[in-house]
């Protein structure tokens, strides 16, 4: 078998059984430590600007998480859309959301929080959001960010399940917001998510946004909302050390 395509074979088994080239996949990374000599291979495989930004994180895992989104969706990519590693052209859009040159159907979120690395793809837009759960002072968070009928969802809740609601909230509004393309320039309280028989959706303009919480692992929380009628269920589970073994094959 030529390396060729022992990679591309790699590649498929690394997306799992439930991809689809056309339409949507969420995929998640449980990152692990590699070494600076394997941070800086891997780097050789990016482009200029992504190899800046990592190289000048003062923390190592900031390093290692950005990095495994890049060579996650690069991977996807390359796998989805039958291009090579050296054509595919990341630009962003106005308000920072990144998109892949000459590919308007292929759209992607990245999302990173503690040990976690998360990305979603789509054929309509579509965001994602993933948050280590930590202890903070959420009623006060939640009474200046969310909506009436949003605060009520947490506070109803036993004390031991607030915090808990609080991070579904915080993660499907985070995941709205990403899913607009528009960042910070649409305020957390500037829209309500209609949470009613376990269905959450956002109606603004005659567009109805979708949205699903996850649980990933204990004491994480991760929301994807996309414009498609239905989300999937499943995640795609990613080895870091198979995913770094494969582009280190390159």
């Amino acid at each position: 078998m030529s390396k060729r395509n022992n990679r591309e074979n790699i590649i498929k088994n690394l997306m799992g059984t439930n991809f689809e080239r056309e339409h949507m996949n969420i995929y998640s990374i449980k990152v692990k430590d590699i070494s600076q000599d394997q941070i800086e291979q891997l780097c050789e495989f990016i482009n200029i600007e992504k190899k800046y930004k990592i190289q000048n994180y003062i923390h190592k895992k900031d390093k290692i998480r950005t990095l495994f989104g890049e060579i996650l969706i690069r991977s996807i990519a390359k796998e989805k859309l039958n291009i090579k590693n050296k054509d595919i052209i990341f630009n962003k859009n106005e308000y920072g959301k990144p998109f892949l040159k000459g590919y308007p159907k292929f759209n992607f979120n990245i999302s990173h929080s503690g040990d976690f690395v998360v990305c979603a793809v789509d054929n309509e837009s579509i965001g994602i959001d993933v948050e280590e759960v930590k202890a903070m002072e959420y009623k006060e968070i939640a009474k200046r960010f969310f909506n009436k009928e949003e605060v009520n969802y947490i506070l109803k809740e036993e004390l031991e399940q607030q915090l808990d609601k609080f991070y579904e909230i915080w993660t499907l509004k985070e995941s709205y917001i990403k899913c607009r393309g528009k960042g910070l320039s649409i305020p957390l309280e500037s829209f309500t998510i209609e949470m009613s028989n376990n269905t959450r959706s956002i109606s603004i303009n005659d567009k109805c946004y979708k949205l699903k919480n996850f649980d990933v692992e204990a004491g994480y929380k991760i929301a994807v909302c996309s414009l498609n009628s239905q989300i999937i269920d499943t995640i795609i589970n990613i080895e870091s050390k198979k995913l770094v073994n494969m582009y280190l094959s390159q």
